[in-house]
Order: structure tokens, then C-alpha cells, then sequence
């Protein structure tokens, strides 16, 4: 199974040190990759989590620099809220820069003062979704010249050299737990990036896509809470001792996921590493 870490690029402690440490920590570790969380420009009404966040990309971009081997993510990028032709040529340059380590995690977002913000339409953002991802892979596709002409997004003749190093592009899951946008995964993308859903529930969302219907290789990966030093959380959530967490993640496997990519619910770095410490040799060994 896959397990990857999301970092604490989001939060008033969230800073330079802590991202760095986490990062190299959890490829050190042997976690399969590090995930960056993204908001722009969240209206104060809506920031009281994410006011104070690291900009996505640039901060994968650092960290391609500072790590290895470990697989760099966005979990997820807002991609309505950007222009994915900008999107396509900075992943693809940051995939050759890092060897091909790259895996991009897209939503549509849920603030409607985000897109007021930035200057786009909250409401057709599903369409433009589409569009985008489209346009994601037809640029990343390696031929020497691209044209689009889409409802949303047109040009011609565009050139995105030099391509990702990852044939195709690296792989675009697509972040939500709605009905929506577990058929955009399996329509338009390599994988589904749920947030937090019970076992139960994950199961019953994927039985309404046959296996059959489904791409080869297609990916269920969910983003999950986990804190070893609490047993009264829901059941979305990965918790209490580590046998515990384990008994939970084979619920979660039997439902249907092939990997998890987790928040370890810390309060300061220090603590943080010693959850990751412990789900490498107590955890993940029993999955691996």
C-alpha cells in the first residue's frame, strides 16, 4: 500500500523548519510521498484554517530540491482557480527537475470568496474541471505542438518543453468525495483523492463504479486524520494504538483503497515526527 504524508505547509506554527523536517523525515522514513495542501486567497470569512498557507506549487517545487526519492503531491490543487495551461508547464518542469516524482491531486474547491477573489466563476467550476484536466494531459502528451478548443479553454500550437519526465505526465487524481467527482476520476483521471470518509462509506461510493469500469491501475487514495494519542475520534479518522490503527486500515483496504495519504494530527514538529517514527515501524511493515 501507499502512504504519504501531508505537511504542515497550513496553520500559524506552519513554517520553513517545520515543512523541511517533516519532508525529509518522512522520505528518510520510508514514506512513499509528501503532499502540500492548497488555498490562494481565502476571504477572512472562510480562513480560519487556511488564512495562513504556503503557496502549493512553489513550495513542491522547493522541496523537490531539498529531497531525493520521496514522490512530491498537492492534495488537493484547486485547479478551477488556475490557469491550467500555466499549471501544465510548471508541473512538467518541476517533474523533469525531480526525476519524475511529481503526482497532482486536483479539486474544485468549495469557497466562493476564494473564486470572487481570484476572479473566476464559482459556478461553472465543475465544467472548467473538466476542461482543465483535459488540458493537463493533452500538453503533457509529448507531442511537439498542442491545440485546444474548448468551451472554457482555447489556443493553438502551444509548445510545453520540455515535458515531464514521466511519460504522459505524472499521474492527476481527482480530489472530493461527492458522487461528481468520483465519476471525474474515473472519466478523466488516474485516481480518487477522497477527504476523510469512513470505510463504510468509501465502499458504498465505489460499488456505484464497477471494478470492470474502472482505468487499469486506477488509484483510491483518501486523505485521513491520524493521532495515536486519542480513542474517542469517528470512525473517519485513524486512531488510538497502533494495532488499532492497523485493524482500521484493513477495513479501509477491504473497502476498497490501495493507499492512504495522512494528516498526523500533532501538536508541534517534535510530536509530529515521533508519530511518523512509529507508523513507519509499527504500522506500515504490516502493509508492505
Amino acid at each position: 500500500m501507499h502512504f504519504g504524508v501531508i505537511l504542515p505547509t497550513f496553520g500559524e506554527s506552519a513554517n520553513r523548519e517545520s515543512i523541511l523536517e517533516t519532508a525529509q523525515a518522512a522520505e528518510n522514513l520510508g514514506f512513499d510521498s509528501i503532499w502540500m495542501t492548497d488555498h490562494l486567497a481565502l476571504p477572512i470569512s472562510d480562513a480560519a484554517r487556511f488564512g495562513r498557507i504556503y503557496e502549493a506549487v512553489s513550495t513542491l517545487a522547493f522541496l523537490a530540491g531539498k529531497t531525493q526519492k520521496i514522490r512530491l503531491g498537492t492534495s488537493v490543487l484547486v485547479l478551477p482557480q488556475r490557469n491550467p495551461v500555466e499549471i501544465a508547464k510548471q508541473i512538467a518542469t518541476i517533474d523533469d527537475l525531480s526525476n519524475g516524482r511529481v503526482m497532482l491531486a486536483v479539486g474544485v474547491g468549495w469557497s466562493q470568496g476564494e473564486y470572487a477573489n481570484l476572479g473566476y466563476d464559482f459556478h461553472n467550476r465543475g465544467s472548467r474541471m473538466d476542461e482543465a484536466i483535459q488540458v493537463l494531459k493533452s500538453l503533457w502528451s509529448g507531442e511537439e505542438s498542442i491545440s485546444f478548443h474548448g468551451k472554457h479553454y482555447d489556443f493553438k500550437d502551444a509548445v510545453i518543453s520540455p515535458s515531464p519526465m514521466q511519460r504522459g505526465g505524472p499521474p492527476v487524481w481527482v480530489g472530493g468525495g461527492s458522487a461528481a467527482a468520483l465519476r471525474r476520476a474515473v472519466s478523466l483521471g488516474d485516481g480518487w483523492h477522497p477527504n476523510v470518509q469512513s470505510p463504510s462509506a468509501l465502499r458504498e461510493a465505489l460499488q456505484t463504479i464497477p471494478s470492470d469500469l474502472r482505468p487499469n491501475n486506477f488509484t483510491v487514495c483518501p486523505r485521513i486524520k491520524l493521532n495515536f494519542n486519542r480513542d474517542d475520534l469517528p470512525e473517519n479518522t485513524l486512531h488510538g494504538t497502533p494495532q488499532k490503527v492497523i485493524r482500521q486500515i484493513q477495513a479501509y483496504r477491504t473497502a476498497g483503497i490501495t493507499g492512504a495519504v495522512i494528516a498526523f494530527d500533532a501538536e508541534n514538529t517534535s510530536a509530529r515526527l515521533q508519530m511518523l517514527k512509529q507508523f513507519s515501524e509499527e504500522v506500515m511493515p504490516e502493509f508492505h
